[in-house]
């Protein structure tokens, strides 16, 4: 049984802070959300099921669906604490870059880490078992550590895997249904979008310039793998991603099928990214 005194005081302050000290909801998008309107689309929608009051009552679902909630969020919290997390550190310590860059990359990670905290801790509430000390299914693990080829390869490399992956087409795909059915993560939601947008006002920048450094040869070398890796991991990471939302989110947890509808605009949001980071049109895939 998980017992919230159990976590050591360090992290333990924080959260029990989140569970007791909802935020207030804007009545306006804040500003940070202009840097990306698919984020602010979400942050809209997570608005408006949270005023109208239409979140479900997972007190009335039987043990084996809140069960399946549970391990989701657990599941979703130890992806992006080791993926996310981890991989801001990696790259903050290992790549050369200015110190405000790894100021921001160790900022983005500390902000993904109590996402993290926040999904295993609900999880726990949810289902009475303590998934801080692990979760049984390990196929999270084997899908994460196969992305360690790109994202510890180079900056590019980490910058298509979590700038990318985790942060931009994360506006487009992410489904906010499950993490809204609990009432202390609903409330945060809004939050946390604002917070993913606020990493992209340094993550796009940043790639931008990264792209666009040294002689022309290397800008287009760079360029030329950026997207390389971002069609390899379109092809793993993200239809990964998507089957696991067909197989569980629909299939097990009962979600609407409609919540599948984002990932067919993933081609024109390649195009948005493309675009606002400076890979010209020569550069894009077919």
């Amino acid at each position: 049984m998980f017992d919230i005194n159990s976590l050591p005081q360090l992290i333990r302050r924080d959260i029990e802070y989140g569970e007791t000290n909802l935020p207030p909801m804007p009545d306006k998008p804040p500003a940070v959300l202009d840097v990306d309107p698919s984020w602010k689309r979400q942050w809209l929608m997570a608005k408006t099921r949270l005023v109208e009051g239409s979140l479900p009552d997972i007190t009335t679902w039987d043990t084996k669906r809140r069960e399946y909630l549970a391990r989701y969020l657990a599941l979703a919290g130890f992806a992006e604490m080791e993926l996310i997390v981890l991989g801001c550190a990696y790259a903050a310590t290992h790549y050369e870059m200015p110190m405000a860059w790894r100021a921001c990359l160790l900022k983005q990670g500390y902000e993904d880490m109590q996402h993290a905290a926040s999904y295993i801790t609900r999880a726990c509430r949810i289902s009475g078992a303590d998934y801080w000390q692990g979760v049984e299914n390990q196929a999270y693990r084997k899908n994460i550590q196969a992305r360690h080829a790109i994202l510890r390869r180079d900056l590019g490399g980490f910058f298509v895997m979590i700038g990318l992956h985790t942060e931009a087409y994360n506006a487009e795909t992410n489904i906010m249904e499950p993490f809204i059915f609990d009432p202390v993560l609903a409330r945060w939601v809004p939050n946390e979008i604002a917070e993913e947008a606020g990493h992209l006002t340094f993550l796009y920048p940043a790639m931008r310039e990264y792209l666009h450094s040294g002689s022309p040869e290397e800008q287009a070398r760079r360029k030329r793998q950026f997207v390389a890796d971002n069609d390899e991991l379109m092809e793993t990471h993200l239809a990964l991603n998507r089957n696991n939302a067909e197989s569980f989110l629909l299939g097990k947890l009962g979600l609407d099928p409609s919540v599948m509808e984002a990932f067919a605009h993933l081609p024109q949001r390649t195009q948005f990214i493309y675009r606002t980071i400076g890979i010209e049109e020569e550069y894009w895939p077919g």
